[in-house]
């Protein structure tokens, strides 16, 4: 028996953080020599930054990225040059070690016992899809942090304190990766439903959390508003992302064709149509002529949305990587990891444990997560920020009864 919050307790959660932080050195090895792939340009974003210039992107301010994550780079930047790949060693690793102890928080706020919260940080320390994108600039380290922070700020009894505190940090992540905010959103609404207390009480929380929320995004909305010509409150990107997801080329080379990833000549000039059709556009404009074009295919064609859809989810949700990328080594040693991560998912989200406040509010970041990827462009490193959540819910199903820290309103509230 490993009592929380012992000296053993704490040893072992020291041991797995450091062997969680090991793991993710191991997997940066090759920025010793090269350096660290950037494939959505966040460093030219942090180098504006750090030149004074504001978010700027090819000479115009752009709001086509969240802006957490290149305001983090910033600083090192300013300190390494154009290239600062020990700054964002130091900041993956940081977001990978407050990840991993943030989701042990909130396992012992939420009242799991010592070994469950173990388990639910061990998961994060080792979860292959997670530890595999610190290797580069990415969101996915910081923003599987800012969740974690999210679910720690969920209190077994909150106040409107607890609630605004829990609605920043939502804004925050969602300011790290815009598909973050309907997980906040989610939250609101079970802190609302499923939370203690009575009505009004739980109203007030949830009404408090919400203007936090608002908050914490609006200054970024204002200046999108002067900076782009629209008060954008996450990003000028996803209508782009929802035509990736959903074009006539995609659904005829993959649906119909025998492409399992997407790629080829009908991919290079769909590439080439969108930049045609995004020159003289503003960023909002081009965001929802593609979002326009996205619809116009899903309802022209609902079945081949609904298989593009199954696709999808197959991919979030599939316990290895593609066999067309990854070799098969890796991908037996991910669904190794992964096959006995889902049976444990799955028995926690039996648990009436999990319909219950807090940990419904890992379940709400699971299911926001699962939503919005259903729809727009998805890979398996897109579930990475729900980590934290799948391994709480997951650790929930080998506790015993929670030490009465769970909630739910009674039928009279």
């Amino acid at each position: 028996m490993i009592e929380a919050g012992g000296r053993r307790f704490r040893a072992i959660a020291l041991a797995v953080v450091v062997l969680g932080l090991a793991g993710r050195a191991a997997v940066m090895t090759p920025l010793l020599r090269s350096p660290p792939g950037d494939p959505d340009n966040y460093l030219m974003l942090a180098s504006s930054l750090a030149e004074g210039r504001g978010l700027r992107s090819f000479g115009r301010p752009t709001a086509y990225r969240p802006p957490l994550y290149p305001i983090a780079l910033a600083p090192g930047v300013l300190l390494f040059g154009p290239t600062p790949t020990p700054w964002v060693v130091a900041l993956n690793l940081a977001a990978g070690g407050a990840a991993i102890a943030l989701t042990g928080l909130a396992a012992r706020r939420w009242g799991l016992p010592g070994r469950s919260t173990l388990l639910a940080m061990l998961v994060v320390a080792l979860d292959p899809v997670l530890v595999s994108q610190a290797r580069g600039v990415m969101t996915e380290s910081l923003a599987s942090a800012l969740v974690a922070g999210m679910l720690a700020a969920c209190s077994p009894r909150p106040s409107l304190r607890s609630s605004a505190a829990l609605g920043t940090v939502g804004g925050l992540a969602a300011l790290c990766r815009p598909s973050l905010l309907p997980a906040a959103g989610l939250i609101a609404l079970a802190l609302l439903l499923r939370g203690p207390g009575r009505w009004p009480d739980r109203l007030g929380r949830s009404s408090v959390m919400l203007a936090a929320l608002a908050a914490t995004l609006s200054p970024w909305a204002i200046r999108n508003a002067f900076a782009v010509g629209a008060p954008v409150w996450t990003t000028t990107h996803g209508g782009y992302t929802l035509y990736l997801a959903n074009n006539h080329a995609y659904y005829d080379d993959v649906l119909d064709g025998d492409l399992p990833v997407w790629t080829g000549a009908n991919q290079r000039r769909w590439f080439a149509e969108v930049t045609r059709l995004g020159e003289g556009k503003s960023e909002p404009e081009s965001d929802r002529l593609f979002r326009e074009r996205a619809l116009r295919v899903m309802r022209s064609r609902p079945g081949d949305f609904a298989r593009a859809t199954l696709g999808r989810l197959g991919r979030f949700w599939a316990i290895a990587p593609s066999s067309a990328v990854y070799p098969g080594p890796l991908r037996l040693a991910t669904a190794a990891w992964t096959a006995p991560l889902w049976v444990l998912l799955g028995a926690g989200l039996l648990r009436p444990w999990s319909r219950r406040w807090p940990a419904i509010a890992a379940v709400a970041v699971a299911l926001a997560l699962t939503i919005v990827h259903s729809l727009y462009w998805t890979d398996l490193r897109m579930r990475a920020p729900a980590v934290p959540a799948i391994a709480l819910v997951a650790a929930g199903a080998v506790s015993g009864r929670p030490a009465g820290r769970s909630h739910t309103p009674g039928l009279g509230s």
